[in-house]
């Protein structure tokens, strides 16, 4: 996947931080994979986590870039000790920029990944609509399985370096704004 976590804390990233949570300020919370953990599970990890060892669930906002192309915050949540420090306790040893939401809380209701763009592409553009669709739609319809698909094959093609106004990878010798894109906005 081209999202990575970022290895430092931009003004991209701040400036986006702001427009999920006005006065929020992003925390680094350190891989403490514990033994019960399931992947994919934040809320039931982190409820285990609170269970055995007290502490607090924190909710809010994993924050991840493409370098170079876009950001995307998912909805998560964290473990905060005894001691105000917060940990990542799924399995795996990811450190998170972590940014808690108080005004959001997971009550079994999936919140919606945001993205923002870092720079103005039609390609780009395309491959985040199809990504914040994918994430409103439930798993295992027709409907979701398509647009996987078309994401991969964009993601696809921004990763080997292309471009909006380039040559449209279907061979048909026109720009990919004025091919594929229109296809797809007229489809979503």
């Amino acid at each position: 996947m081209a999202f990575v976590d970022p290895s430092r804390f931009s003004n991209p990233l701040r400036r986006f931080a702001r427009t999920l949570v006005a006065d929020g300020v992003p925390e680094v919370a350190a891989p403490l994979p514990l033994p019960e953990s399931l992947a994919g599970e934040p809320w039931y990890s982190v409820g285990r986590a609170v269970a055995g060892l007290g502490g607090a669930r924190v909710d809010g906002w994993c924050l991840q870039e493409w370098p170079g192309q876009a950001l995307r915050a998912t909805f998560s949540a964290c473990w905060r000790d005894g001691e105000g420090r917060l940990w990542n306790v799924l399995p795996g040893n990811q450190t998170w920029l972590f940014l808690p939401d108080p005004q959001h809380r997971y009550e079994g209701v999936p919140i919606a990944t945001r993205y923002q763009a870092l720079g103005r592409d039609a390609l780009l553009a395309d491959f985040l609509k199809v990504s914040a669709e994918l994430a409103r739609l439930a798993p295992g319809s027709a409907v979701r399985q398509t647009l996987q698909q078309t994401a991969e094959r964009l993601e696809g093609w921004l990763a080997l370096g292309g471009k909006g106004d380039a040559q449209c990878p279907c061979q048909s010798g026109k720009r990919y704004q004025n091919c594929c894109s229109r296809r797809l906005r007229d489809s979503l």
